[in-house]
Order: structure tokens, then sequence, then C-alpha cells
């Protein structure tokens, strides 16, 4: 099992869409159907001959990545896709070979997906010594068994349940301290008094 970074997912209404499909893609919508390709030299001549003028060296780097895309990606295998609405990297398990289907103007080429979890994205640099800010679409993430097992870990549903009671007790709890300065705010005509509630309400609510 290899786990994989993926940085390609279009725009907003791509991203929502690979959310919903359970599926990732490589982009490259532009190309035709890869299925039949046998090598990254394949790659790189149907590549070359949509973009004559393409730079040699950049067009092997990635004709590599589709290629890994296509073949080298396997079933089971982790894969992580920085979210652009959100601060968080989407992990799940490839659990489909590749497909070509229009979904979209981006989406084409594509592979299923079950989705897993979300990491915040700082978190994940740290912890996997990663640069999501690296030009490359596709490349392999190292780590251990133990790292990787934390990534396929799924809560029991108790466990699940028990944060989701611990979720709602502190909305509970938030609901009641916002209506008691509410009220304050309601009975006094001190501004400072005022401004110091409006803090105390701001810092509650950012803390959440």
């Amino acid at each position: 099992m290899r786990f994989w970074l993926l940085k390609a997912a279009g725009t907003l209404e791509d991203e929502e869409l690979i959310l919903e499909y359970s599926m990732i893609t490589i982009g490259w919508a532009e190309l035709p159907d890869l299925s039949s390709v046998r090598n990254e030299a394949q790659v790189k001549k149907i590549m070359l001959d949509k973009y004559p003028g393409m730079q040699d060296e950049r067009s092997s780097a990635w004709a590599e990545e589709i290629y890994s895309f296509i073949t080298r990606m396997k079933k089971g295998d982790l894969v992580a896709v920085p979210l652009k609405t959100r601060n968080e990297m989407l992990t799940g398990k490839v659990t489909g070979d590749y497909e070509y289907r229009q979904i979209s103007d981006f989406i084409r080429h594509i592979r299923s997906v079950s989705w897993l979890k979300t990491v915040p994205k700082g978190d994940f640099e740290e912890e996997y010594d990663v640069d999501l800010s690296s030009p490359e679409t596709l490349s392999l993430i190292e780590a251990g068994p133990e790292k990787l097992s934390d990534i396929t870990k799924i809560k029991s549903l108790g466990a699940l349940l028990e944060e989701l009671n611990f979720t709602l007790d502190e909305l509970g709890s938030l609901k009641e301290r916002l209506l008691e300065l509410t009220y304050r705010l309601a009975v006094t005509e001190d501004i400072f008094e005022v401004r110091k509630i409006a803090a105390e309400m701001e810092k509650m609510l950012k803390e959440k």
C-alpha cells in the first residue's frame, strides 16, 4: 500500500464533484482516453501531439505523473488531496482502476475512492514532511505502517457518538453564556460595559 499526494482539484465546483462522486482526477481533461497507453513514452507523445511547443523536460515529468495515476496507483493505495474551500487535506483509499468519463470540463481522467477523513493542512505537512506548494501534481509520500494506519483508522460508532454528545454539551453551554451576555447588553447603558461584553462575546466565538 502506497500513499499518494494529488494536487489536482480544478475549480471549486470540481472540488464539490470529487467529494460528491467519491473520485479523484489528475486533470488534463484535454487529453483523450488513456486506457490503452502502455508506457510513459506513449503518454508523452499524446501530450506533444496536443501541444507541439511543450518543453521536453516538462512533458516528461507530466507524462510520468499521468502514467503513475493510470497504472502505478493501485486499488487499496491511500491518497491525500488538498482542499481549496477549507484549510484541510482530504484523505481516502483508492477503490477503482483508471476510467475515462466526462464529469466536467476539468474532470475526465478519474479513479474512484472511498473518502476516510480530513486533516488540517499544517498538521499534514508537518506529520508527513511534504510541501503543498511544490509544483508536482502527483507524488509519493514516504510513511511507515504506523502513520498509514492512522489514516485508515476509522472511529467506532460509540466514539463518534461520544464526541457528538460532548460537542452538543459544549454548544449548549455556549448558548447559555451568550444569552446571559445578551441580557447584560440589554440592561446596561454604560458604554464601557457594552464594549467589555462585546469583547467577551467575540473571544468566546473565536475560541469555538
